[in-house]
């Protein structure tokens, strides 16, 4: 079973710095499968999200892909709404997280079918809408053990001006605040699978890197098709552990 979860977590990191996600869009399903319920996958996601995410930052942050000062009231919002998601958990029904996780998807789905790779309107700034936004999408991360930016992503590209790769890059800054926010909530319910989190975090670091370094080769567009099919992926996968 380590070894097992430290090879999912170099998966899991390669796809986290290659879209933009925490993991948990990924992780969540595998470790379903692995025999975890869907409580405790989400703690070992969001163990493996923080990680990897601060790892990931600083990344970008080394590669200069954004200036992280205007993308901070992402992360205040997220903080706070991922404090009422984490409580969420501790009382909601396991089929109802399930079927929360599954709309999430679906939503991001159809937002990034539709959605221009390349921006078609100047990128919006303003820092309370960033708030405002961070803070429900918080609820989603903390409540569903993904970092945020499986809705984040769609949101900057269709709504805010961003092009993909930076809305990727974006996202996975979100997580970082995101992830830390739901890691404190959900250690204090009791919801933290430290172990299992560690080992799944510690292969998602080398995963990162190399999912970074792959992002800034592929083309835009070829990064968008790519981006569909993995979510519609995730979606049959969710759909048949919760159907079956």
């Amino acid at each position: 079973m380590e070894i097992l979860l430290v090879a999912v977590g170099v998966f899991v990191g390669i796809l986290s710095g290659f879209f933009g996600i925490g993991g948990g869009t990924a992780s969540v399903p595998i470790l379903l499968y692995m025999g975890f319920d869907i409580k405790q996958a989400i703690g070992i996601s969001v163990f493996q999200m923080l990680m990897s995410s601060i790892f990931g930052f600083y990344l970008h942050r080394k590669n200069q892909t954004y200036n992280p000062s205007r993308k901070v009231y992402f992360g205040v919002g997220g903080i706070a709404g991922a404090i009422l998601g984490a409580y969420l958990v501790k009382v909601l029904d396991y089929k109802v997280l399930e079927y929360l996780f599954l709309g999430v998807v679906v939503f991001t789905l159809v937002k990034l079918f539709l959605s221009n790779p390349q921006p078609s309107k100047d990128e919006i700034y303003n820092p309370y809408l960033y708030t405002l936004i961070g803070s429900g999408i918080g609820i989603f991360s903390g409540m569903l053990g993904v970092g945020g930016s499986i809705l984040m992503t769609p949101i900057l590209v269709s709504f805010l001006g961003f092009s993909l790769k930076k809305s990727s890059a974006v996202g996975l800054f979100f997580v970082m605040f995101s992830s830390f926010s739901s890691f404190v909530s959900l250690s204090y319910f009791g919801l933290m699978d430290y172990k299992h989190g560690l080992l799944l975090g510690i292969g998602s670091l080398l995963g990162i890197w190399m999912g970074i370094w792959m992002l800034k080769k592929i083309k835009v567009t070829h990064y968008k098709t790519i981006m569909v099919w993995f979510y519609i992926f995730i979606f049959l996968i969710t759909i048949n552990k919760i159907l079956g």
